[in-house]
């Protein structure tokens, strides 16, 4: 059996499938979509969560992976836990601190937005 300790080197194998096609019953729109949005999403969230898994804080890793584990595995509440909790600074165009260049009417030290997900509902009833 793997410990917390261990498993927050790596970024979980989580089934997500499952909460997808669950997500199909709660769309306001076409299931199939829904279902590919969600995949979609998920995949996403999943290849970001790879490539920068490393540069995450360990205890940071270590607390969101309860949070993307459960009632449904989700690799995208992983990375939203993720990006609410780290406290990095990315130095923006012309200089600045933060991730928002000057003049976008965000403040120069808050990350840019994320984009936009795909259409579709995204929540899942807690239990």
């Amino acid at each position: 059996m793997m410990t917390p300790a261990r498993a927050a080197e790596t970024v979980p194998k989580l089934d997500v499938e499952t909460s997808c096609r669950d997500a199909k019953t709660y769309g306001t729109t076409d299931p199939e979509q829904t279902y590919a949005n969600c995949m979609l999403d998920e995949n996403e969230a999943k290849k970001q969560l790879s490539q920068k898994w490393s540069q995450y804080k360990a205890e940071t890793r270590r607390n969101c992976l309860d949070e993307g584990a459960t009632p449904s595995p989700s690799y995208v509440e992983i990375l939203t836990c993720i990006e609410m909790f780290e406290e990095t600074l990315v130095p923006s165009e012309g200089g600045a601190v933060g991730g928002a260049p000057m003049g976008t009417g965000i403040p120069h030290d808050s990350p840019l937005p994320r984009p936009q997900l795909s259409p579709g509902p995204r929540a899942m009833p807690r239990a």
